[in-house]
């Protein structure tokens, strides 16, 4: 499973000739399919267009380093529009988590996904500043019935109910040594 916030800034890598194409600038993601469509490369210097590698022509992607087979992977931002390849892209980061009882969870700060299919697995959300160095971030499977808005996200109440079990901050840090009876409990 990689990060989002992991990927971003990764070196592009041709396997081909060893030579650097790049870093990763950003992730294209289909909200719809719950994919990662294609990843944006940082732009050199005073170029305008940018250049874009599909999730498909990926050979690897590490901890250190995104493989792709040579330079002809590498794309325009353009042609892969007018294609039609990256329909129905769209934003993950920065939409509200609502569940479908209503509850507002918190805003995506992270996104989570399998490296080898591209399939999005999860988020990180933030509830603010406060809650997450108190509770840490809370991650939110998106298994079962998941809708995607332009503003929002509506998960059901299983992926609510398995998101109280993650996360850490202060608070979980201070309960677990209480527990272990490192510090002393009054």
């Amino acid at each position: 499973m990689e990060k989002y916030s992991e990927v971003v800034g990764l070196p592009v890598i041709c396997s081909d000739n060893g030579k650097k194409a790049g870093n990763i600038e950003d992730i294209v993601f289909c909200p719809e399919e719950r994919k990662v469509k294609a990843f944006i490369l940082e732009q050199k210097g005073y170029e305008l267009i940018k250049k874009v590698i599909l999730m498909k022509d990926v050979e690897s992607l590490g901890k250190d380093a995104v493989l792709i087979k040579d330079a002809s992977c590498i794309r325009t931002m353009k042609s892969l529009e007018k294609s039609g390849e990256l329909e129905g892209k769209g934003e993950i980061k920065g939409l509200r988590i609502i569940s479908r009882a209503g509850n507002d969870l918190g805003i995506v700060k992270d996104i989570l996904f399998d490296r080898k299919t591209g399939i999005v697995e999860g988020v990180e959300v933030s509830d603010g500043l406060i809650q997450d160095i108190m509770e840490g971030r809370k991650i939110i499977p998106l298994f079962g019935k998941v809708e995607f808005g332009e503003e929002n996200i509506l998960v059901g109440n299983e992926a609510v109910e398995e998101m109280r079990n993650t996360g850490g901050g202060i608070k979980n840090r201070l309960l677990g040594k209480q527990n272990r009876g490192d510090i002393p409990t009054e």
